[in-house]
């Protein structure tokens, strides 16, 4: 399965819009990739593959992912809390969202 991850890079977020940050990420992910997991066999290095998407409104795709998980939640109250909730428990009314994974 991890090889497949590779495939499916996707950046996103406004600290993604560095020129050149996607050449050298793929840069330094390979490199480590031969370093880790191919122990330097560069023979082995062909056949990894890898794909980093940089979509040109990425700095916006954190807010538009955001907005769009908003919209599907509007008629669940349990993923909501109001003000009041907040008000009269604190940090404690998101253990009504479950439990942490951590």
């Amino acid at each position: 399965m991890r090889p497949e991850l590779y495939k499916h890079i996707v950046l996103s977020g406004g600290s993604t819009m560095y020129p050149g940050l996607p050449s050298r990420l793929e840069r330094e992910i390979k490199q480590l990739y031969l370093e880790r997991v191919l122990k330097n066999d560069i023979e082995k290095l062909n056949k990894f593959k890898i794909r980093i998407e940089d979509p040109p409104r990425r700095k916006d795709m954190v807010f538009i992912g955001g907005a769009v998980l908003a919209e599907v939640m509007k008629d669940r109250d349990a993923f909501w809390m109001s003000k009041q909730e907040y008000e009269e428990q604190g940090l404690k009314v998101l253990k009504k969202l479950g439990p942490r994974s951590s």
